[in-house]
């Protein structure tokens, strides 16, 4: 499992930075944070250990968060993508495409590895079928139940065909149906009510960690009483120089003055 974590965090800090596939210097704060993970995992398990919990992926996420919280999309040297809350489905995207929206339930478990493509999916998917059927066929269940839940929250049809939906649910199924439980038919309900639940729990978790356009934020070398922030923050909108995340639909002018209401 140190060697999950690792593989897992050296490939999301690739794919959140906005450097580009070739940047070298990616490789320090990389090989740091997998070095770290089997520092936290031992840490986790030391008190997992007394409820008899699994660690998992636990350090991944935490180590991950951490580097993109420390850096985020303004840093000079480890820029990351700029994560803001989802748009909803609108009727300018159209009707869905039935067999992409199928091959999202495939995608799904490809994406656990990091994988869009319907063709590596079908390889892990036959990987699964001949490790475990059980497994296999409780992936596949929870991807399902991702991509129905993505549908009931009107999520853009771009991250569903992606299979973003359903990567999170097919681990939650697999891990409660026939892992740490019996193969029993209560068993596979609750796979599938947790793979429902992880669902809805990631929407609103990505809502709460992304960057909100409705918050005005001061910069941290600007930071004073509240009365002198908002005259920073009108001065800035008055000059055009609007800090980052401090635009947004507060942002208004009236009468040539421009005010954050």
């Amino acid at each position: 499992m140190c060697g999950y974590n690792g593989a897992l965090v050296g490939m999301l800090m690739a794919v959140f930075s906005t450097k580009g596939d070739w940047f070298w210097w990616l490789l320090v704060p990389n090989v740091f944070m997998s070095m770290m993970c089997p520092v936290v995992s031992s840490a986790l398990s030391s008190v997992a250990s007394k409820w008899e919990l699994p660690v998992f992926t636990l350090p991944f996420n935490i180590l991950i968060c951490l580097h993109v919280a420390a850096t985020g999309a303004g840093h000079p040297y480890f820029p990351q993508v700029d994560i803001r809350p989802k748009v909803h489905l609108n009727d300018s995207e159209g009707a869905f495409d039935v067999l992409q929206l199928f091959l999202s339930v495939p995608v799904g478990v490809g994406q656990v590895f990091g994988c869009d493509s319907p063709w590596t999916a079908g390889l892990v998917l036959l990987a699964l079928l001949l490790c475990s059927p059980a497994i296999f066929f409780h992936a596949v269940l929870g991807s399902a139940a991702g991509v129905c839940v993505g549908l009931a929250l009107a999520a853009p049809q771009r991250e569903l065909y992606s299979g973003l939906w359903g990567f999170n649910s097919a681990l939650s199924c697999i891990a409660i149906g026939g892992v740490f439980y019996g193969l029993t038919w209560q068993a596979h309900g609750l796979a599938l009510f947790c793979a429902l639940f992880c669902a809805y729990l990631t929407s609103a978790t990505t809502k709460l960690m992304s960057v909100n356009p409705a918050l005005l934020r001061v910069p941290l070398g600007a930071v004073s009483n509240p009365e002198e922030n908002r005259r920073y923050l009108k001065r800035a909108s008055a000059s055009g120089k609007v800090p980052p995340g401090a635009e947004g639909p507060n942002v208004r002018q009236e009468e040539g003055n421009q005010e954050p209401v």
